[in-house]
């Protein structure tokens, strides 16, 4: 999977496959997600989305749980985006 990290606050291209990071005021992180669904011998995909849960101690934990997600749903390229005021995201591995 190829991974795109966008600057925080710079939302993601329309009609693509992304994770959102999203810092809270104490400090946990809530991860949202927008995917389509391409495993497997589809016709068509289909859109998935990933909304609420529990927050995350870390970024790190947030974004492993979306990339873990995503890899789940096959996706081939995903952007990665952040709250603005949040720091920079970690450089991609």
């Amino acid at each position: 999977m190829q991974i795109v990290k966008l600057p925080a606050g710079e939302a993601p291209p329309p009609d693509t496959d992304c994770i959102r990071i999203q810092q809270r005021e104490d400090g946990r992180f809530l991860l949202e997600g927008s995917v389509l669904f391409r495993c497997g011998d589809v016709d068509s995909a289909e859109s998935v989305s990933l909304v609420g849960g529990d927050a995350y101690a870390s970024y790190d934990d947030a974004e492993a749980a979306g990339l873990a997600w995503a890899d789940d749903h096959c996706v081939e390229t995903l952007h990665v985006a952040r709250s603005a005021g949040s720091e920079p995201l970690p450089d991609a591995a």
